[in-house]
């Protein structure tokens, strides 16, 4: 059949189209059949139907290199990514231990106490102190003893009222036993014979690092005393503010003795200048005058004295029981700065109730109404613990002693704190143990505390470190002898 010739030709092109679309290729050169091979071939896509799409990567997110960024280079390794590693900490220096002076050797501390047998005046009736004190110097050495050493201890007893057993006292623990320290405290000389003689440490209950005493002194002294003048001054400003010279006609003050009053006079008369009161008076004694002729006489001199000047408020100042004894028979308004004149005062025959609303102060938290504290309570403990059979009351109203039947609170409260201040120091001391090191480890200590004083520091010239006090008020009429009264919390002296 002939066709047309542009029939013809639009058939040809047709074809040619056909061809191009067959192949996929889209390029210029026309495709060429292949030889078919072993392989199944695929089945052809149905160009109706839309090829599948690969799922679309997720977009990066903001600060990740996108799709058209470079290839991220091969991460660093560890070596040079990591802080160099911390030189491991060496190895703490062993503290060697040494006899580093006279009573330290390398495992011991040989400490001495001087016991205060005050029986012979009808009070104080401690117990025997060598069982509170090996319970006490257990439980530190229990507890690593001080950096290492173990505490030895050596007691020597005396009475007060005799310097030649105070005297033998301080040879015993200072030549015999050639102790490191003497804790506690002798009296009078015996005090020199063993801070200035034999430069030794005395520290604890009745050392006063004052006068004479601080001024010989060749070895280290501490006590928990107050400081110079500092409760005197707060005692008459605490009268001023609780109101109690409101009113008064005249006021007199009394002394222990001379020294006392050389001690305080400015700074009494200060004090009073600050509270608006003037002195009408001044009065002093020695309190151990022992001719009981004599001080009648004084004491009658004196009530005359204070009666012609109208007085109707006197405080007393030091350890002066005699002014209570003389000014309490007038009726008097009185104060005493020293609450332990109570008890001497009454020993002497002293009414309570002629003291009855006595204001008074002091420096520690041991009335009967008071919580018992931790420290008091952990040595109450340990030494009740150790003494099954003893009997520890604290004292207050109705709590009865005797030699046949002595309380061991006291004497373990005192010998606690007594213990408890030498290791403080001594542990601030450190390892290296001698006169000079203890001096700096005393000085170092500007925040402590004791048994029933919360408020206690030392530091560069002060040796005496208590600085609790807290205002007091004799009851007579609360029990045989009285009891006092708190008068609000305890006031912080420290400086």
């Amino acid at each position: 059949m002939r066709y047309p010739r542009m029939l013809l030709a639009l058939l040809l092109a047709v074809a040619v189209v056909a061809t191009a679309c067959t192949t996929g290729g889209g390029g210029d050169e026309p495709a060429v059949d292949e030889a078919p091979t072993a392989a199944p071939a695929e089945p052809a896509e149905d160009p109706a139907e839309p090829a599948e799409e690969a799922p679309a990567e997720p977009a990066p997110e903001e600060g990740e290199p996108g799709s058209d960024t470079e290839a991220p280079e091969e991460p660093a390794s560890e070596d040079e990514t990591s802080e160099p590693a911390p030189e491991p900490t060496p190895e703490p220096t062993p503290v060697v231990l040494t006899a580093s002076f006279r009573g330290v050797t390398e495992d011991t501390i040989r400490i001495g106490i001087g016991f205060w047998d005050v029986s012979m005046f009808g009070f104080g009736f401690f117990g025997d102190p060598q069982p509170v004190w090996d319970a006490l110097i257990g439980a530190v050495n229990t507890d690593g003893g001080i950096h290492g050493r173990m505490l030895e201890a050596h007691i020597a007893g005396f009475s007060p009222a005799l310097p030649n057993e105070m005297l033998a006292a301080c040879i015993k623990l200072t030549e015999d036993d050639e102790v490191f320290a003497v804790l506690g405290g002798l009296r009078g000389d015996a005090n020199f014979c063993v801070s200035e003689q034999h430069e030794t440490i005395h520290v604890g209950s009745q050392v006063n690092a004052k006068g004479e005493l601080l001024e010989r002194a060749r070895a280290p002294l501490a006590s928990f005393r107050v400081e110079g003048t500092a409760r005197d001054e707060v005692f008459i400003a605490e009268l001023g503010r609780r109101g109690w010279f409101d009113g008064t006609n005249a006021v007199g003050v009394h002394y222990a003795e001379t020294a006392t009053a050389e001690l305080l006079g400015d700074v009494v008369e200060a004090a009073f200048a600050d509270a608006g009161v003037e002195i009408a008076i001044t009065m002093n004694i020695d309190d151990l005058v022992l001719d009981d002729d004599a001080l009648e006489t004084q004491t009658e001199i004196m009530q005359e004295q204070v009666t012609d000047a109208g007085i109707d408020r006197m405080v007393i100042f030091g350890p002066a029981a005699t002014g209570l004894v003389t000014y309490g028979d007038l009726g008097i308004q009185m104060a005493a700065v020293d609450s332990g004149n109570f008890t001497t005062a009454i020993s002497q025959g002293i009414d309570p109730m002629a003291l009855d609303g006595t204001i008074s102060s002091t420096v520690r938290l041991d009335l009967a109404t008071d919580p018992v504290d931790a420290e008091t309570q952990e040595c109450i403990d340990i030494v009740s613990a150790a003494l099954p059979d003893a009997r520890f009351e604290r004292p207050g109203p109705g709590v009865e002693n005797s030699e046949e039947d002595p309380n061991y609170w006291s004497y373990t409260v005192l010998a606690c704190r007594d213990l408890s201040l030498f290791v403080q120091i001594a542990t601030a001391a450190g390892a290296e143990l001698t006169n000079d090191s203890f001096q700096a480890g005393l000085e170092s200590l500007t925040q402590a505390s004791l048994p029933e004083i919360p408020f206690l520091s030392f530091g560069p010239g002060k040796f005496n470190g208590n600085d609790t006090l807290r205002l007091v008020q004799f009851d007579g009429d609360a029990d045989e002898d009285g009891e006092l009264v708190a008068l609000g919390a305890a006031v912080d002296l420290t400086p």
